[in-house]
């Protein structure tokens, strides 16, 4: 019998760690080992009862990662940011202070674990393939005009260090760039209880083109189909639909039987009526003006890769929604 090779999954109870972790699950010739910063929590303990090993990590201790990647033959990388944002912007906001130290801190917080982890994974003597989840460079791909998103700046340092810094590593590496995750608000209207009708108020133009996936069932099959069918250096564009904000309205009105309308607002409006921070506000306009992939180069999407990816559209998702439940909510 061959010996079942060992995928190490960060992140593995999260949104894309969870899918890539459930399908090599089912993979007879794969172990998973699974990363967690909470082993005992339910999530945890559902991925051990299915057969994960589940592991604690700490990813600013290489010695933790170690131990962590040891014997790996591919490894998915997911890098946290939000999870130290949040809690330092509301200690911020409850001092009436600025958001931007929060994003500067979480910035330094997620590059530093992921260069960890670079260091570690360029050690391991078993690794294959090592797949990094990135996001658009919002900086790069506008030529630094929208360069106000620490989190996009921070994935594109660790990617930026890997590939100078590990050069090994690098030639093992593939990126995987998510398109908009579909419990996102700009694919969520609200209702306006004066006219009846759901409104997407967006800081985007209604040609706006948006890829949409559901990570928690996704991920897994293209971290997949990096892993076992495609070489190295892929940058795949992840998504279960690609279409124009137009598109999204007309879909959703006809899955849910609610009239909806695109109403355009700008992002100055957002920030400046609702507060929300600039952190979040960049890549919308990045992508209006420029495109969800600029600055990428030699981006790969769904169809070009070398098998078939089976994940289910956006439009069947709407389709095979209980809107009584959702729009009751």
């Amino acid at each position: 019998m061959t010996a079942k090779k060992l995928i190490v999954v960060t992140g593995a109870t999260g949104k894309q760690g969870s899918s890539v972790a459930n399908t090599f699950l089912t993979l007879p010739h794969w172990h998973v080992r699974a990363l967690t910063r909470n082993p005992s929590s339910e999530a945890s303990q559902s991925l051990a009862a299915r057969g994960a090993e589940v592991v604690h990590a700490d990813f600013t201790d290489e010695s933790s990662l170690t131990k962590a990647f040891e014997n790996a033959h591919a490894i998915f990388l997911n890098t946290i940011f939000w999870e130290t944002y949040y809690p330092l912007k509301a200690a911020l906001d409850a001092e009436k202070k600025p958001a931007e130290e929060a994003g500067l801190k979480a910035y330094d917080y997620e590059t530093k674990s992921g260069k960890n982890a670079a260091n570690v994974a360029a050690t391991v003597p078993t690794l294959e393939k090592f797949i990094y989840s990135n996001l658009s460079p919002f900086s790069k791909g506008s030529g630094g005009k929208y360069n106000r998103s620490q989190h996009s700046n921070a994935k594109n340092a660790i990617a930026e260090y890997i590939e100078k810094e590990q050069p090994a590593l690098w030639k093992k590496t593939s990126l995987i760039y998510a398109g908009a995750y579909t419990d996102n608000s700009i694919l969520n209207p609200r209702l306006d209880p004066d006219s009846g009708k759901y409104i997407f108020r967006l800081p985007l133009k209604e040609e706006t083109r948006m890829p949409i996936i559901e990570p928690r069932e996704s991920m897994g099959p293209f971290v997949r189909e990096l892993v076992e069918d495609e070489p190295p250096g892929v940058k795949l564009l992840a998504y279960d639909s690609y279409l124009s904000m137009g598109q999204v309205v007309k879909e959703w009105s006809k899955a849910s039987g609610k009239e909806a309308m695109f109403v355009p607002t700008t992002t100055k409006e957002i920030h400046e009526r609702v507060g929300v921070p600039w952190e979040l506000l960049d890549g919308p306009d990045y992508a209006t003006e420029f495109g969800y992939t600029a600055g990428i180069d030699g981006i790969v999407e769904p169809h070009q890769l070398k098998a078939k990816v089976h994940v289910k559209s956006y439009e069947d998702r709407l389709r095979e929604t209980d809107w009584s439940k959702v729009l009751a909510a």
